[in-house]
């Protein structure tokens, strides 16, 4: 809107000073008359021109309907420009969201990672210990097997002499 007041502020200013400088020839030069009615559609706006230090009221070739396609055209492109700030500051904001919502998940995932990593070290340890005691019943195990092997060959030998001594 802005762009368009300034344009119009423009145009009105120079149409305004086309008029003035076409007041202030000398009446011999050109006859203009002003008119409250509106233009029309193949009306052209006229444009003050130096011809050799000379001021002369020229058409300008642009329409007053090249003016109102502008006028048009600007107030469509702000009215682009404003919803592309809306819609790009809402999807870089939601974009933000869902960047710091993956940070989130993120650290989430370490954390549970070393929750993990501290419980595969606990069992460890534990299945490490659990060997170790495993192991030392089975080496009293053993022992016991050993000590009960030598038992039975005594007993054997004693079953043997008795039984030599009873023939």
């Amino acid at each position: 809107m802005r762009s368009f007041s300034k344009i119009s502020s423009v145009v009105s200013a120079t149409a305004l000073t086309a008029l003035l400088a076409t007041l202030a020839l000398p009446a011999t030069a050109m006859a203009i008359e002003l008119s409250n009615s509106s233009p029309s559609y193949g009306d052209q706006i006229t444009a003050i021109h130096n011809d050799y230090g000379k001021e002369v009221v020229i058409r300008s070739g642009i329409g007053v309907d090249e003016l109102k396609k502008m006028r048009d055209t600007v107030n469509e492109q702000s009215r682009q420009i404003e919803e592309f700030k809306r819609s790009s500051g809402s999807s870089s904001s939601s974009s933000g969201r869902e960047v710091e919502d993956l940070k989130n998940k993120v650290k989430e995932q370490d954390r549970q990672l070393d929750t993990l990593s501290r419980q595969v070290e606990d069992l460890k340890r534990n299945s490490g210990s659990s060997s170790n005691s495993n192991s030392s019943e089975i080496s009293n195990l053993k022992q016991k097997i050993n000590d009960q092997d030598r038992a039975m060959d005594q007993l054997k030998r004693t079953v043997e002499d008795l039984s030599r001594k009873v023939k």
